[in-house]
């Protein structure tokens, strides 16, 4: 038996002068990943993107524009598997991170070439990139 789950989830970018940092949560696995999360009855992509990332980084932000989504499948515990469909979105943000008991196990600011080098799960790379092109779009430094 197949479960289909839908999420929503944020490059988180801290747009500066100079550079730009990227905002990644450590998962309860240990791998580095952008916030994400189931989206609710009645709540759009954009607005589920916008609270996963405050509710597991404490930090407010705004959608600029959406990016490539992911697509991937996973096995339950129980056997049964599950297709997860993931809208992503550039979302501008600043302050400090305090990852959410949880949530997250840390919540970092990173360069470009640091978050390249830690994500850790198949295809985030790929929305990362397309992030980094977006920036620039926005006035940002990628």
């Amino acid at each position: 038996m197949r479960r289909h789950e839908r999420s929503a989830g944020g490059v988180v970018v801290e747009l500066g002068e100079t550079e730009t940092r990227v905002l990644l949560i450590q998962d309860r696995f240990g791998r580095w990943s952008f916030p994400k999360g189931r989206v609710e009855p009645g709540e759009s992509p954009a607005e589920a993107a916008v609270r996963e990332v405050a509710e597991e980084t404490g930090i407010d932000g705004t959608v600029l524009e959406p990016l490539p989504g992911l697509s991937y499948a996973y096995s339950e515990a129980e056997g049964r598997r599950v297709v997860k469909s993931v809208d992503m979105y550039l979302i501008a943000a600043r302050g400090t991170p305090r990852p959410q008991p949880g949530e997250a196990l840390a919540a970092c600011w990173h360069t470009w070439a640091e978050a390249v080098d830690l994500l850790g799960y198949a295809g985030l790379r790929e929305v990362l990139e397309a992030a980094r092109l977006a920036v620039t779009r926005h006035g940002g430094r990628a």
